[in-house]
């Protein structure tokens, strides 16, 4: 049976399915233990049958762990697909590919520099431009997310909440006042830091800017825990060359509903 988390033991054993696994543990616990409690978030949290945790916002689900084995398994998964069909979820991602029906989408590759590393800062940026790792958030999701005002406002959200309760920052490189290139670290837990939103404006692409401010942020997070984010398979070479390590994949599927 698919139980809502919404007391404080839901939130512990949300927790220990999600202790350990990379990605999973920083982005899914910081999500839980920000929005649980509060519904109007739009964020919701679910334990399953056997081991697993869903996370859901929108149409986009996250599923750690894995569902019984066997015919309990079997009712199990008919139960979770019944629920995302309900709720128009099109978009999972998970550890591997666990329901029939969805189909495989590009995977998204796992990146990390381990805690204690350190990694060669890039070539600084234009001295036009103005580094701060206080930049007003507003801008900064009009930057990450400029042809969506929903995705601005979940955004915004997310990273003011992160930050209002020291979980989260945001540095950005600004020209005149207004950001054209940011990166940030909105989740964390005890031994990972996800960072995440590292956009840079069209206008200044191709200068190294987005880079520096990684590699800076990577670093300076990297003194405390290890460092892990996703991307696309697209930005490998790019990845690799700042010097970060592979560390797996998160599985993407997704499903059109009648």
């Amino acid at each position: 049976m698919i139980q809502a988390v919404t007391t404080s033991e839901h939130r512990a054993e949300f927790a220990r399915r999600i202790a350990g696994k990379p990605y999973f543990e920083a982005t899914m616990g910081t999500h839980c233990a920000l929005f649980s409690a509060h519904p109007g978030s739009g964020w919701s949290f679910y334990l399953l049958p056997g081991n697993g945790a869903l996370a859901l916002r929108g149409g986009t689900a996250t599923l750690c762990g894995a569902l019984p084995a066997g015919e309990t398994g079997e009712d199990a998964a008919e139960e979770l697909q019944g629920f995302l069909h309900f709720l128009r979820v099109d978009r999972l991602l998970s550890e591997q590919q666990a329901l029939d029906g969805w189909q495989q989408a590009e995977p998204l590759l796992l990146w990390e520099l381990l805690k204690g590393k350190m990694l060669p800062l890039p070539p600084a940026p234009p001295s036009e431009l103005m580094f701060t790792d206080h930049p007003s958030m507003l801008s900064v999701s009009r930057l990450v997310f400029p042809d969506s005002e929903a995705e601005q406002e979940q955004f915004y959200s997310l990273a003011c909440t992160s930050i209002a309760h020291g979980v989260g920052c945001c540095r950005a490189l600004l020209d005149h006042g207004t950001p054209v290139c940011t990166v940030g670290s909105y989740e964390q837990s005890d031994g990972e830091a996800y960072m995440a939103a590292g956009v840079t404006a069209p206008e200044w692409r191709g200068r190294g800017l987005a880079g520096w401010l990684i590699v800076g942020l990577a670093n300076a997070l990297a003194t405390e825990r290890a460092v892990r984010f996703a991307s696309v398979p697209a930005l490998q070479v790019f990845y690799h060359h700042l010097g970060f390590v592979q560390a797996g994949t998160i599985q993407q599927t997704t499903r059109k509903w009648e």
